[in-house]
């Protein structure tokens, strides 16, 4: 990134807002899609979807808010309401009935439409505690807007928030409003859940949710993504294809995130000389700490959904229990893509092939971008996938540890190397991924070298390099043992989720059973040598 003018305001100093005008770029397919679904002369309920800070807001405001005066002069009213700045429903029906008032008050041709529904308006206030009366003058205030030709838009942003001051028949009288001829309001929803999954009982009461079309607003797409660059240029802005790479790498094309990292890179350029590649590299840990928070509300979010396992199995693995439907899910979401195998792991291909770890053909899936890929390989100890899996890894692990510091010393890397030289190549690759990973993620990231061991390592670098010590606690013989780890790897291996049928339930049950042998006996080996204080 290249200023030409050094006293140029920060055009990125907006980024947590909603942005406007020219700040505004792309969406073209997304805001002719709202437009014909909102102002043709047929029209219905639009609910986007998305996650925080995809850019969901600034989609509508753009699509709708800059035809609102024009509009007006055609008795189409476009309001806007936050429903988290309510709280209760009845304060949020009688905000419906202010906001269209406050849209023509000043509006001369349509004085006398005004002084009707200001009456009205005055009888909802007056039996907002008598809820039966209070919702039939809402109703007739709407069925006098239709009858005074006037049509209403509602954006409702922030539509999440419902979810807690809504029942079952607030939701229905809702879509009584948009639905029923003699009122039909318009509403177009903010959220990043989607209604259904908002309404009480996933909304097998109301079907409030079964009235709507849906926008699943994902990231940025190439077209979007060469117009965002585009915008830069014409700001005097200078961005390399370098700068651009690893600006993907950390967040893709996730358009809040874009400007949030140009933010900090374009202020620190003009206070500092280093370049802005220079600058993304040693990004700051108050960056860093942006970034891993933005990942964990995703998360949060996907818990929510009931879809972090799945998230989680899909990106890192071990698949267990992903399904089609959940896959669909993620997809709508943005959160995930499908990559053929051999692009994901590019020069691995050939060695994934030789193990028998992926065919040709395969496909895998990706996230949002590459750093939260890594971001999730590292927190993945933390997720409840399936606990038996990683407790098994956990004790093995331990295993491998207590052996190598008894037999080789606390730093133990060396002598090991020296007695076994052959290894020295995989320990040199667990050494690249962790230093690689105490450089993202600092002090998150564990400086443990067996912390980067999966079953094939655990067995090849470690404990064939020693059987004779691990036989005494794994028992039986070694070829056994060796078809043990080689089939938990080939499902803990991230890869196994592209299989088309995932894992079958038959191998699914012999890993468990494998993983529940080896836990019994290292536990047994534990008891075996505790010794009694003297």
């Amino acid at each position: 990134m290249v200023i030409k003018e050094l006293n140029i305001e920060n055009p990125f100093a907006d980024n947590a807002a909603i942005v406007i005008s020219e700040r505004f770029v792309g969406r073209k397919f997304e805001i002719n899609e709202i437009r014909t679904r909102v102002l043709g002369e047929l029209y219905g309920n639009l609910a986007i979807v998305g996650l925080p800070r995809i850019g969901k807001s600034s989609l509508v405001w753009n699509s709708l808010i800059p035809l609102k005066d024009k509009l007006l002069q055609e008795k189409h009213i476009i309001a806007y309401i936050s429903i988290s700045s309510g709280d209760n429903a009845i304060n949020f029906f009688k905000g419906l009935s202010s906001a269209i008032l406050e849209e023509i008050e000043f509006e001369n041709e349509l004085f006398d439409i005004y002084e009707r529904l200001k009456n009205i308006y005055n009888d909802i206030k007056l039996n907002q505690n008598d809820r039966f009366e209070f919702l039939n003058h809402v109703k007739k205030f709407f069925k006098f807007c239709k009858k005074g030709n006037i049509r209403t838009t509602f954006i409702l942003d922030e539509f999440d928030y419902s979810e807690r001051i809504f029942t079952v028949a607030d939701f229905q009288f809702l879509r009584e409003l948009s639905t029923l001829p003699e009122t039909k309001v318009c509403l177009v929803t903010i959220s990043r859940r989607t209604i259904q999954e908002l309404e009480p009982e996933n909304g097998a009461i109301s079907n409030f949710y079964g009235v709507f079309s849906y926008l699943h607003l994902q990231l940025f797409n190439d077209v979007d993504l060469i117009a965002y660059w585009e915008r830069l240029k014409s700001l005097g802005i200078e961005v390399s294809e370098e700068y651009k790479k690893d600006v993907y790498y950390f967040i893709g094309s996730h358009p809040y995130w874009l400007d949030m990292v140009n933010y900090h890179i374009f202020n620190r350029i003009k206070s500092d000389n280093k370049t802005s590649i220079n600058l993304l590299s040693g990004i700051s840990t108050d960056l860093k700490n942006i970034f891993w928070n933005n990942y964990d509300n995703i998360i949060s979010l996907m818990d929510k959904e009931g879809l972090k396992s799945h998230f989680i199995q899909a990106v890192v693995g071990p698949v267990l229990n992903l399904t089609q439907m959940s896959i669909e899910r993620l997809t709508k979401y943005g959160l995930v893509q499908s990559v053929s195998a051999r692009e994901k792991y590019g020069t691995y291909f050939q060695t994934l092939i030789n193990a028998g770890l992926v065919k040709e053909g395969d496909i895998s899936y990706n996230s949002i971008s590459i750093h939260l890929d890594d971001y999730l390989r590292q927190k993945e100890i933390e997720f409840d996938i399936w606990p038996l899996w990683n407790e098994a890894e956990h004790q093995v692990r331990n295993l491998i540890t207590v052996h190598l510091k008894g037999k080789y010393g606390e730093d133990w890397r060396n002598n090991f190397v020296t007695k076994n030289p052959r290894q020295e190549d995989n320990i040199k690759k667990m050494e690249q991924v962790r230093d690689s990973n105490i450089h993202r993620f600092g002090t998150l990231a564990s400086n443990e070298l067996v912390r980067y061991t999966y079953p094939l390592d655990m067995w090849d670098t470690f404990i064939t390099s020693d059987w004779t010590w691990f036989q005494v606690i794994f028992k039986n013989n070694k070829s056994d043992w060796q078809i043990k780890f080689s089939l938990l790897a080939k499902i803990r291996n991230p890869i196994s989720h592209s299989n088309k049928d995932f894992v079958l339930q038959d191998t699914l049950t012999k890993a468990k059973e494998i993983c529940n042998e080896i836990i019994e006996k290292i536990k047994i080996w534990e008891n075996s040598i505790i010794r009694l204080p003297e």
